[in-house]
């Protein structure tokens, strides 16, 4: 299986609410398995589907080189607070 991490949140859509509500109770990272759905590698884009929701996910394109639509991924996705809402 392949493996996409990030150290921090580039780029997410379509989370549920619970994930969100996870990350930000726990402030450790959250790990899903899924499916690509879609690749755009010249732009660094990842669309992903999981149990918990879909999401696209922004990489550098050197990273999605050798991903394809259909391959099942875990993605690591952690989060962190820059500063309070206002």
């Amino acid at each position: 299986m392949k493996i996409l991490a990030l150290a921090s949140l580039i780029a997410l859509t379509a989370l549920s609410g619970s994930v969100s509500a996870q990350m930000a109770a726990t402030g450790t990272p959250h790990t899903m398995d899924g499916q690509v759905t879609k690749v755009d590698a010249k732009k660094g884009w990842v669309d992903i589907k999981t149990p918990e929701g879909r999401m696209k996910v922004h990489f550098p394109p050197a990273a999605l080189a050798d991903v394809k639509v259909g391959d099942n991924v875990t993605v690591e996705l952690g989060m962190k607070k820059v500063s309070s809402a206002k």
